[in-house]
């Protein structure tokens, strides 16, 4: 299997879903009860039951898991035995790559592992290996066609949350219970009397890959309530470009250097970021509603000066961004929808499922962030052990312009020349605070 074609099924989608009205999902599903204990047990299927299978059925549900967790992180917390199912997983999977004939990086050839000796290992490494091997469900092994459905970690696949971040103030309304749930039982911030009026819906951010731009690669990923609009959900998303430094000009216009505290700056020195918005959501273009032309007057007036084979047809939605709420819409899962923000900055968004609320679900802070691909960040060119976070332009002390520094390194070198200090400017570089910050841009 060729390295480019596994790297590229990330950037195919699909096959997308029948169009699902949001407002029709959650009028079909305003019916739904919950049934409760009793409800069970009084359920012609339970009766049916003999007594001996009602206590084995009842046994297998007493268990917790709870037990299950325990018995694996007892396992994982000796390293004796963690060491040893490492060695045994990568054993396997590189058994399994060999019998395939999968790829290899170019120049490299492929090491074949030894089998982990269990023999001569500790009797209770010998033991937990006997007791995997006596597991009789088969599906759980590797085999040969295993190599099809695997693919070596990316950076896309790590999260730099470690938590669910709450990116706003959406509080969700809970579903019509017609029997209160144990899990329920003590939440005063449920109303059980309240009809269905929120969905949840799943949003996946993908980018373009800097050095491939026809392959895409995710970004972040969010949950977000049917009540919100779609300006919520793109104020959520932590993008390098809304987090740009703003250029200090002087009285001539010319840029003197950039600076993120707006506040601070008078509004003739320094220019605003473009806070401009556009997403094509299934043949309509909804902009953020500024006055004049926003960017779906300028996606349509561009779209004119095209062939007409070449035109797409899309419409402009009469409500903005901040007027448009999920539930008014039309969406089908895993059809990448394009959006474009920030002067010439795009995303493709990818809807993942649209359901109800879990009891387990936050009560507030929506839209959430579940996932966010943590940055590829540069370290200093001088110390090379701290990240950068300045990059210095037109310095003649620096090997290099730009030069990516650190501000131990950059206060280190001192001021530059009086006569050269005109063409030295001090960049700041993107700081990545909505990835961290709760409630960012809300």
């Amino acid at each position: 299997m060729s390295v480019d074609i596994t790297r590229g099924y990330d950037s195919f989608f699909g096959p997308p879903s029948e169009p699902i009205s949001v407002q029709n999902f959650l009028d079909d599903t305003a019916s739904l009860t919950f049934p409760s204990a009793s409800d069970v047990l009084n359920h012609a299927s339970w009766q049916n039951l003999s007594e001996d299978e009602r206590v084995v059925v009842e046994a297998e549900c007493s268990g917790s898991i709870a037990e299950l967790k325990a018995a694996v992180e007892e396992l994982w917390d000796n390293p004796m035995l963690s060491a040893h199912l490492y060695r045994a997983h990568a054993t396997a999977v590189n058994a399994v790559h060999c019998q395939a004939g999968g790829p290899v990086p170019k120049g490299r050839k492929r090491k074949h592992l030894p089998d982990p000796e269990t023999a001569e290992a500790q009797p209770e490494v010998r033991a937990l290996q006997e007791k995997l091997d006596a597991i009789s469900l088969q599906c759980w092994r590797l085999n040969q066609e295993s190599a099809f459905f695997m693919r070596a970690a990316k950076h896309s696949d790590l999260n730099a949350l470690k938590h669910v971040k709450k990116s706003g103030h959406g509080t969700l309304v809970c579903n019509k219970l017609s029997s209160p749930s144990p899990r329920f039982t003590g939440t005063s911030a449920l109303n059980k009397s309240a009809p269905h009026r929120d969905a949840l819906v799943t949003l996946t951010v993908h980018n373009r890959v800097p050095w491939i731009h026809s392959q895409l690669t995710r970004f972040s990923q969010h949950v977000v309530l049917s009540s919100q609009s779609l300006a919520d959900f793109v104020r959520a998303i932590p993008c390098d470009s809304s987090e740009m430094p703003n250029e200090v000009l002087d009285s001539d216009g010319n840029v003197v250097g950039y600076s993120y505290e707006r506040e601070e700056q008078a509004e003739e020195t320094m220019t605003r970021s473009e806070e401009g918005c556009l997403l094509h959501i299934e043949g309509v273009a909804y902009g953020d509603g500024r006055p004049g032309d926003d960017y779906a007057d300028k996606l349509l007036a561009h779209l004119e000066r095209l062939p007409a084979e070449k035109r797409l047809q899309i419409t402009k939605s009469p409500t903005s961004l901040s007027q448009t709420t999920l539930a008014s819409l039309t969406l089908r899962i895993n059809q990448p929808y394009w959006m474009l923000h920030q002067g010439n900055c795009e995303h493709f968004v990818v809807v993942d499922e649209i359901r109800l609320a879990h009891p387990h679900d936050p009560l507030s802070g929506y839209p959430l962030t579940v996932h966010v691909t943590p940055a590829l960040g540069y370290f200093c060119k001088a110390c090379a052990k701290v990240p950068a976070v300045l990059t210095v332009v037109g310095d003649i002390r620096l090997g290099e312009s730009p030069c990516l520094l650190c501000m131990p390194c950059w206060r280190n070198m001192g001021p530059p020349r009086e006569e050269d200090a005109e063409q030295v400017m001090v960049v700041p570089l993107v700081r990545h605070r909505k990835v961290w910050e709760d409630g960012v841009g809300v």
